[in-house]
């Protein structure tokens, strides 16, 4: 059991992740991460493991530190200018895992306006699940995963922080 106050500190954390996403502060949003973080977003829901199935996405923590690189360059052209996001995060659940560790699930829904090509409004809806870790007394992002509802259809390009 956690308390209100560990409880409070987690959804703010993850609130604030959202924010920095859609709002295109990559620097901000990396700040939050792990060195070691995983970001996976699998095509099967039930798959426990990224090495053995394919992925819609699985980084490492050096890969998300390129792909952010590359979105700050402005030669990602998929979001260039970046796309207007808003996150809605709901139904979280929090759950200590020992250690100053927490295992966090919730349901997401992304509106994304693609202003640099067809102005087509897609919406991104899911269930996401954060691994957070205490690092020198603040919580960061140790993984992140993404199960999309549609990830077994034909999805748009993933330029972005999802």
């Amino acid at each position: 059991m956690i308390s209100n106050e560990e409880y409070r500190e987690v959804c703010e954390l993850i609130y604030r992740e959202a924010r920095f996403a859609d709002e295109a502060k990559y620097g901000e949003w990396e700040s939050l991460l792990t060195d070691d973080m995983e970001y996976w977003v699998p095509i099967e829901h039930d798959n426990p493991d990224p090495d053995t199935q394919l992925s819609l996405l699985y980084d490492n923590r050096s890969r998300v530190s390129t792909r952010i690189r590359m979105l700050k360059t402005g030669v990602r052209h998929a979001q260039v200018p970046p796309s207007p996001m808003t996150r809605v995060i709901s139904n979280v659940e929090v759950e200590s895992t020992g250690d100053d560790e927490y295992t966090v699930s919730s349901a997401f829904m992304l509106g994304e306006l693609q202003i640099q090509s067809t102005g087509d409004l897609h919406w991104w809806i899911g269930r996401l699940e954060h691994r957070l870790r205490r690092v020198d007394g603040e919580l960061k992002i140790a993984r992140k995963r993404v199960d999309l509802i549609n990830s077994k259809e034909a999805v748009p390009a993933l330029a972005f922080l999802i």
